[in-house]
């Protein structure tokens, strides 16, 4: 829930605002200011966030991917993320996938999904567990090859 207010040229523009430690006061850059309050389920600090353009706020929440060591040519290997990712909103966003809760999903570090629905996640979920069950039966084709191998 926001609220707007005025924004009195003597009032300080970067006090918090008493209501509980989720809720700050923010001067927005084209004029006035707000109350903002985050959602349950947001872990962002919001540090730099007491001032600005309306839209330029989110609530979020990272999740962490496992870390594969992925072959680099000129260190070796080095640990990646796969499957990281956020629980996202942009509040003030004019895009309808944007403003409600949604999924960034990064598939691996640099490349992103964004603004998957729910459906869309279970599906990308689906896929992963598939692929995960096929992997699980390559494995097992490896380990033969390998006691055949010898």
């Amino acid at each position: 829930m926001t609220t707007l207010l005025p924004d009195p040229a003597s009032a300080p523009s970067q006090l918090p605002v008493k209501s509980g430690p989720r809720t700050w006061l923010r001067r927005i850059n084209s004029g006035g200011q707000i109350v903002e309050t985050c959602p349950a389920w947001c872990t962002d600090t919001h540090r730099n966030d007491d001032s600005g353009y309306l839209d330029d706020l989110q609530h979020g929440a990272q999740f962490n991917g496992p870390q594969l060591h992925i072959f680099d040519a000129e260190h070796g290997s080095l640990p990646m993320p796969v499957l990281a990712g956020r629980i996202n909103v942009d509040p003030y966003s004019s895009d309808p996938r944007r403003s409600v809760p949604h999924i960034h999903l990064e598939p691996f570090q640099d490349e992103v999904m964004e603004c998957l629905t729910p459906d869309e996640f279970a599906e990308v979920i689906a896929q992963v567990r598939a692929h995960c069950d096929r992997l699980e039966d390559v494995h097992a084709q490896l380990v033969k090859a390998r006691v055949e191998y010898r």
